[in-house]
């Protein structure tokens, strides 16, 4: 696949400002950002604040991640956002960011479309990514079977990858780990960022993916991790 920003637009449709690759999806409205019920669709879930949808449309597997507010001015505000300029929108940076790590050549979602709604001094927000086919979270998976130690390795390969690009991932734990056919993926990149200066945030981030495969461990009562597994993800992380 050819990424260019040339193929990068942005469109206003009614109270919706809408960016979207070019080459992935035609003339883009904020009805994409509805898609209607089909049998066949898979189940909403949750992907860290955000709830996700999955979906068809123009021949494309697609997920729709709709961005909600967490703590305690979530039940106040829900789904809405204060910001004056949509460039500075939630959906338009982890668009922006997406696309760079295509450009990259990293195991990260495709963006599609993502949309701003503005309403007074607030605004909605909504990212629409290609699916990853035949994939399950590193959580879900741990769940219902071990991983052998070439796949530990394989995960931590992937993640010592964006890292030598610089790429920080905000919330990086097992379920925003996807694997699919061998191959893994880093997906959520609500608030990520290229870090430029010192290297202490990716020790904090490999601590941060360790606490949550712990906290899954705890909570549940089969979760196939142990300490050997994580001397072999480090393992394949010093080796890229």
């Amino acid at each position: 696949m050819t990424v260019s920003s040339e193929n990068i637009k942005i469109k206003k449709s009614n109270q919706y400002h809408i960016l979207y690759d070019a080459t992935l999806i035609e003339n883009p409205d904020e009805q994409l950002f509805f898609p209607e019920t089909k049998s066949g669709n898979k189940t909403t879930t949750a992907i860290g604040r955000a709830e996700a949808q999955f979906f068809s449309h123009q021949g494309r597997d697609l997920v729709l991640k709709q961005y909600l507010r967490g703590g305690m001015i979530a039940p106040l505000l829900g789904d809405r956002y204060f910001g004056l300029k949509v460039e500075q929108a939630r959906s338009f940076k982890e668009f922006r960011l997406l696309h760079q790590l295509q450009v990259l050549e990293l195991q990260a979602p495709v963006p599609v479309a993502a949309s701003v709604q503005r309403a007074g001094l607030f605004f909605r927000a909504a990212l629409i990514t290609q699916e990853i086919p035949n994939a399950t979270t590193l959580a879900d998976q741990l769940m219902n079977v071990a991983l052998d130690d070439s796949a530990w390795q394989t995960v931590g390969r992937c993640i010592r990858q964006f890292h030598n690009h610089d790429v920080y991932h905000a919330d990086l734990n097992a379920r925003n780990i996807l694997l699919s056919g061998g191959n893994v993926y880093l997906i959520d990149f609500d608030k990520g960022a290229f870090r430029y200066l010192g290297e202490s945030w990716k020790a904090s981030n490999l601590s941060r993916l360790k606490r949550s495969l712990l906290k899954f461990k705890s909570l549940n009562q089969t979760f196939y991790f142990d300490e050997n597994n994580w001397k072999q993800l480090l393992q394949g992380y010093s080796e890229v």
